[in-house]
């Protein structure tokens, strides 16, 4: 298995190389012998650090005479409930026939590996390539999350899981308001002016947003379990088959038109190269979009298109919103980009999207 990574194609931005390595987390030499000792993997050839994924959750790939495995450290503080949950559903996932990366289990059995605070796990390696910005493989990511959705929906089970995310435009404006307060302490007095003329353009977006999704029946949804973080960086590829889609550890109870939004913006992105948000097409790519519309609405649904689809364009832009709030409330910036020019970059989107509601919402289920 190959861990997410972060790209400009699916809303984030990496850090410059240096700035990541300098705070990537590491395994040490005799943990590793510890962990390894819990599982069957034969004779070891070679391990080598794999630097993709978050930099809070240090991975190694492993060759040995039984295969090639990836052995992950979950991020500090995330919960032993919570990691069991994630498992849990990969195992439900592969059930209702989406692909994941299979996991490993250990010598007693299990497989969630704790010791002491940490929280280890091992799976399979698949070879897969990075999402390449083809319709068909779109179509396919929107077939895998109607597919994962109508899996996670088969059986009611209680899982310790988070609740809420981009549908929650309260706790979106509260990262906003923590974001512009952030900026603000690294910029001058003219800087600190565009930041917050920026902020409260996204302040008027949210209010038209909470608005618009109480009309269009959001309170009446039900929330549902999730994957959480579906987008490009957690889906690996065999040309246009999906090979495995991974990282279930931001799965959460959401509304499902939620997660499916966020999808439908996430894979049908313009291409954004380089780190000059100015320099970005501003957009989504109408093929991808249609395309991965397409495949969702291909499979059984959960829900009714028509009272999923008018809510998505509101989603979708609310999700853009946060997804720059939140990095931008910790850090400052976006991954090492100023924030004036990715919230001006954000902006656009926002725009973009809100020009076209009515389009957006007509292509699923189309």
């Amino acid at each position: 298995m190959q861990p997410s990574d972060e790209s400009n194609d699916h809303f984030r931005a990496p850090a410059p190389e240096n700035a990541v390595e300098a705070q990537r987390e590491k395994f040490q030499a005799r943990e590793i012998a510890q962990v390894l000792s819990h599982y069957d993997v034969g004779v070891i050839s070679q391990i080598r650090e794999y630097r993709r994924g978050s930099r809070r959750a240090p991975k190694l790939k492993l060759e040995t005479e039984h295969g090639e495995f990836l052995l992950k450290r979950k991020n500090a503080g995330h919960s032993h409930a919570r990691a069991e949950a994630g498992h849990a559903l990969q195992a439900r996932a592969a059930e209702g026939g989406v692909p994941v990366a299979a996991l490993v289990a250990m010598r007693h059995g299990g497989t969630l590996l704790a010791l002491g605070e940490q929280l280890y796990e091992l799976y399979q390696w698949v070879p897969g390539k990075r999402f390449e910005r083809d319709p068909a493989q779109a179509h396919e990511a929107g077939v895998a999350l109607a597919r994962l959705h109508r899996a996670l929906a088969a059986r009611a089970t209680a899982y310790e899981l988070p609740t809420g995310g981009f549908s929650d435009t309260d706790a979106v404006r509260r990262s906003l308001y923590l974001a512009d307060a952030e900026a603000r302490l690294r910029a001058d007095t003219q800087a600190r002016a565009k930041i917050g003329e920026l902020v409260a353009g996204f302040d008027e977006h949210l209010s038209r947003i909470e608005k618009k999704l109480v009309e269009k029946g959001l309170p009446l949804h039900p929330t549902v379990v999730c994957h959480g973080d579906f987008h490009p960086g957690n889906t690996l590829w065999f040309g246009v088959t999906l090979g495995a889609v991974i990282d279930f550890d931001s799965a959460r109870h959401e509304v499902v038109a939620a997660e499916i939004a966020n999808a439908m913006l996430q894979f049908s992105l313009k291409h954004r190269v380089g780190e000059n948000p100015d320099a970005w097409q501003i957009g989504l790519d109408t093929d991808r979009l249609r395309a991965f519309c397409a495949g969702y609405c291909s499979q059984p649904a959960t829900m009714a298109h028509a009272e999923l689809a008018p809510l998505l364009p509101w989603l979708m832009m609310s999700a853009v919103i946060a997804e720059a709030a939140a990095p931008i409330a910790r850090d400052g910036d976006f991954a090492g980009i100023p924030a004036i020019p990715f919230l001006r970059a954000t902006s656009g989107l926002v725009d973009w999207i809100s020009e076209r509601t009515r389009a957006v919402s007509n292509v699923f289920g189309a």
